[in-house]
């Protein structure tokens, strides 16, 4: 009796609609994104980015957006259904997307803007450039990636991203005295 009164309560008509809307709004993302990705790789080969960054990262860049649109999409679809797990689980996966994308974007304006100081620095020509140049380097690369970290893990607690940060600083810099340790004992001046 349970199912008999289930089914004479939902609403056939508006369940085919919805559905339809549904559908009608994945395909309309998956076209949306394929557009806009054909879209900006034109507007990267017209721009010559190939000759300024490698293309598998142009690639992924593209890839990352694609998939953001898809996923948009097929949020805004299953919201149409009214279904809360599929609803609760694409609105989890919908808060990292952007954030690793924007982690993206910090990363490569980070490399642009050490890349720039470093060349900088050597056409100054300063007393013991050469060394100054890859410390502006290596830091700007640092701040960049940890700000990256940071907006990538948004989704984690504070506490559980700066200890990973810290964590992180740790291995690099053991990883960086390391190898300048094995650097002058192998070239003792």
């Amino acid at each position: 009796m349970a199912i008999q009164d289930l089914l004479t309560n939902i609403d056939f008509n508006q369940l085919i609609l919805k559905g339809v809307i549904s559908v009608a709004l994945i395909v309309l993302g998956i076209c949306l994104g394929k557009i806009l990705t054909f879209g900006l790789k034109k507007l990267s080969q017209k721009l010559d980015l190939n000759k300024k960054i490698r293309g598998s990262f142009i690639d992924l860049f593209l890839v990352v957006i694609r998939w953001s649109i898809y996923l948009i999409f097929i949020s805004l679809g299953l919201n149409q259904l009214e279904i809360p797990f599929l609803t609760n689980f694409f609105t989890s996966i919908l808060i990292t997307i952007p954030a690793f994308v924007g982690a993206l974007i910090l990363l490569t304006v980070g490399f642009a803007i050490a890349v720039y100081l470093r060349e900088v620095v050597e056409d100054a020509e300063i007393t013991g450039w050469d060394l100054i140049s890859k410390i502006i380097f290596f830091f700007v690369l640092y701040v960049s990636g940890v700000y990256a970290l940071k907006t990538a893990l948004i989704s984690f607690h504070e506490n559980t991203t700066n200890m990973l940060i810290i964590v992180l600083t740790i291995v690099i810099s053991t990883a960086i005295a390391f190898v300048i340790a094995k650097k002058s004992l192998k070239n003792p001046q």
